[in-house]
């Protein structure tokens, strides 16, 4: 029988005990404080950065957005990093979000380059991940980044062990895919990122332990400019975690990497597509945003 993954219980545990967090740094002083920079037009980031406000109110941390994705386009990424320069010397602003994609006309590393690592809750700073490709980090203190870690979380919630397993991870992005097979690799298992170029991907798939899908958005791999992960692409007992979406605009339908009915019936567990790695996301984003102001206050 297959054990879905519901994050739903965890994610309210994560947010209790940050509550608990917050009015424990209130009552030294400290409101804790997440300030999120909007430059692109994309429907379903502006969708993501509503719930991390919501999620933000609903256990006390200090909310602030910045819209630039109104602004003309000849001034935006300008305007972005001027803003950045001000939030990084906000003393009630602990982290920061840059809300992903940019558009082409904003040079994600002029961004990355301004933005304070100390306040890098997403961790896409160079200094961040480099700390991480260097291990050196301590995973319960440092910043570390958001879905990556919400997908460790979530498979030590289910007690679901890596040491020793082969894991297939499709795509190769910086924001998760890389990061995660740093974090599994330190976590003493053998981890994969394929691709595009990959050959025999599906063989390759099919001869894993864990399966974890990240590609988002077409093209990628796949006929028809999409991928979708099946049950006959997976060997039987393996674990299946979801971790890409896209969006149609056009419909507002959503299309997510796993098929899900098609994959409960071979794997052992598997993550549902609403209900899953999104709200881990949005979990470590808040476990970020904490552990950001626990360091800049000199909290050990």
């Amino acid at each position: 029988m297959t054990v879905v993954m519901d994050a739903n219980p965890l994610f309210s545990e994560i947010k209790e005990r940050i509550k608990s967090d917050v009015e424990t740094l209130k009552k030294r002083g400290i409101k804790p404080g997440l300030a999120a920079v909007v430059v692109t037009e994309d429907a379903i980031s502006h969708t993501y950065v509503f719930f991390k406000q919501q999620d933000c109110k609903e256990v006390g941390i200090n909310s602030v957005m910045v819209d630039l994705s109104k602004t003309n386009s000849s001034i935006r990424e300008s305007e972005a990093i001027k803003t950045l320069e001000e939030l990084n010397i906000r003393k009630d602003v602990h982290g920061i979000i840059t809300q992903m994609p940019f558009p082409d006309f904003v040079d994600a590393e002029k961004i990355f380059d301004t933005l304070s690592p100390d306040k890098d809750v997403d961790c896409l700073t160079p200094f961040r991940l480099g700390k991480l490709m260097r291990k050196e980090y301590t995973y319960d203190k440092s910043l570390l980044p958001c879905t990556p870690r919400g997908v460790v979380e979530l498979l030590n919630h289910y007690k679901i062990g890596v040491a020793g397993k082969d894991v297939a991870i499709i795509g190769r992005s910086v924001l998760v895919s890389n990061p995660l097979r740093k974090m599994l690799e330190d976590m003493d298992a053998t981890a994969t990122c394929y691709h595009t170029k990959s050959k025999s991907l599906v063989e390759k798939i099919k001869q894993a332990d864990i399966v974890v899908s990240a590609v988002g958005r077409p093209p990628e791999m796949y006929e028809e400019n999409s991928f979708r992960l099946t049950g006959d692409m997976i060997k039987d007992g393996a674990v299946v975690v979801g971790v890409g979406v896209r969006k149609d605009m056009a419909t507002d339908k959503l299309y997510f990497d796993v098929d899900f009915d098609s994959v409960k019936g071979r794997a052992s567990f598997v993550t549902p597509n609403i209900g899953g790695v999104g709200l881990m996301t949005r979990a470590m984003l808040l476990n970020n945003t904490i552990i950001a102001c626990k360091n800049l206050s000199g909290i050990k």
